[in-house]
C-alpha cells in the first residue's frame, strides 16, 4: 500500500479531514475494484482498454470545459 503525506493547515481538524480523507480512499478503491472485475466480465482485451481511456480522456475535456476547469 502506497503512503501519502500531507502537509495540513494550522487550525484544520485532523479528524475529520482524516476521515474523509479514509472515505474517500475507500470509494476509490471500490471503483477501482468494479473496474477490474469488468474488465474481467466483459473480456476487454488490451486495444479496448486503450479505446476506453481515448473516450474516458475525450469526455473528461469537455466536461472541464463546461465546468470551466
Amino acid at each position: 500500500m502506497g503512503i501519502i503525506e500531507v502537509e495540513v493547515p494550522e487550525g484544520l481538524p485532523l479528524k475529520s479531514l482524516m476521515k474523509k480523507i479514509d472515505d474517500l480512499v475507500k470509494d476509490e478503491e471500490a471503483r477501482w475494484v468494479l473496474f477490474e472485475r469488468s474488465i474481467v466480465e466483459l473480456n476487454l482485451s488490451e486495444v479496448d482498454l486503450e479505446e476506453l481511456e481515448e473516450v474516458r480522456e475525450k469526455i473528461w475535456t469537455e466536461e472541464k470545459k463546461k465546468l470551466g476547469l
